[in-house]
């Protein structure tokens, strides 16, 4: 299925250095990180051109020109970060790629205002296509307000839903996931808990065991190291299918919680009401089920690293072991 993305993230004024040097590729340290490939950066390209001085210059501006009341907390930035499913973005012509993002661009342009806008730059270097659109949240009555621009969780779900209806008008095959305010509680089994728990515990055992490998080259830590593997792979693997299964919830979540890392008291007071919303305990079920989307991204990025022969090894023994399994079972 495709799907269209779009995600929001708000920044007080401290952050919008490191949201720019992100965005424009400003940072020399982005020669080291392993999603960008360096070689692709010259076909980033602007839908918005960025002001040929700083965003933060250019937010003062619009401060001014709006006359807007500021307090030191205030969100001065919002980060829009805007794609669709990996199956369909990247299947587009390059033309076709452009085309969205333009798209998507006119339907932010409608809803915030056009000259709100400080840039709008498509990354093609890193594995998804993807536009990075930032805006100043003045809203229509000329107030620096994001609270009154996104609102609760009931209006970023209504925000999704026109998203989806515009980009939907061009492309039929893109769909929207389930309304955020009709998603029923999904069951999650106990034993994946117990899993990532005990795939965590292996984790970091096997960590540690190559450690030592690197540093002293001990023969029984080679076999201990291969023995982890050897239950850690299948686990995974495991792990993965029941994990994916739940992707389109997973999808609808991540437009539901509020990311926590960025701390204030205004997105206190959404995670709070989500709370209410969904129950204390089906929002800690849901937070654990999001932590494992990651925890399985760690492993299969942890897993790519581990010798092919090796992975063969391992795959016909387990193999192997279910064969003699359902043998077991026959008699």
């Amino acid at each position: 299925m495709a799907y269209t993305i779009m995600r929001f993230k708000k920044d007080k004024g401290g952050a919008v250095a490191s949201c720019e040097r992100h965005n424009e590729r400003k940072k020399e340290a982005y020669k080291s990180n392993p999603d960008i490939d360096i070689t692709k950066t010259k076909y980033n390209y602007h839908i918005v051109q960025a002001p040929q001085y700083t965003y933060s210059r250019k937010i003062k501006e619009l401060i001014k020109k709006y006359g807007c009341k500021t307090r030191k907390d205030s969100i001065k930035l919002v980060e829009t970060l805007i794609t669709a499913s990996p199956e369909f973005i990247n299947k587009l012509s390059e033309k076709e790629k452009r085309e969205y993002f333009e798209r998507a661009t006119k339907f932010m342009k409608s809803e915030i205002g056009e000259d709100r806008i400080i840039s709008a730059v498509v990354h093609m270097d890193e594995k998804t296509p993807h536009m990075h659109l930032v805006f100043c949240p003045i809203n229509k009555e000329g107030k620096l307000s994001a609270k009154s621009i996104l609102g609760n969780q009931k209006s970023l779900s209504e925000w999704q839903t026109r998203y989806y209806e515009f980009m939907h008008e061009r492309w039929n095959e893109l769909e929207r996931g389930q309304s955020a305010q009709v998603t029923k509680r999904k069951h999650i089994p106990t034993w994946l808990f117990k899993m990532a728990d005990n795939l965590d515990y292996l984790y970091h055992k096997l960590s540690d065991v190559i450690e030592n490998i690197n540093l002293i080259g001990m023969k029984k830590d080679k076999t201990e190291a291969l023995e982890i593997l050897s239950e850690f792979v299948p686990k995974v693997q495991k792990f993965s299918a029941k994990v994916n299964s739940y992707k389109d919830y997973i999808r609808e979540l991540e437009i539901k919680v509020i990311n926590q890392k960025y701390d204030n008291k205004e997105l206190a007071e959404e995670n709070n009401e989500l709370k209410k919303q969904m129950g204390d305990k089906e929002f800690e079920t849901s937070m654990k089920l999001m932590n494992m989307q990651n925890q399985l991204k760690k492993y299969e990025k942890y897993i790519k690293k581990v010798p092919k022969e090796i992975l063969e090894e391992i795959d016909r023994k387990e193999r192997e072991h279910n064969y003699y399994k359902d043998k077991e079972m026959e008699r």
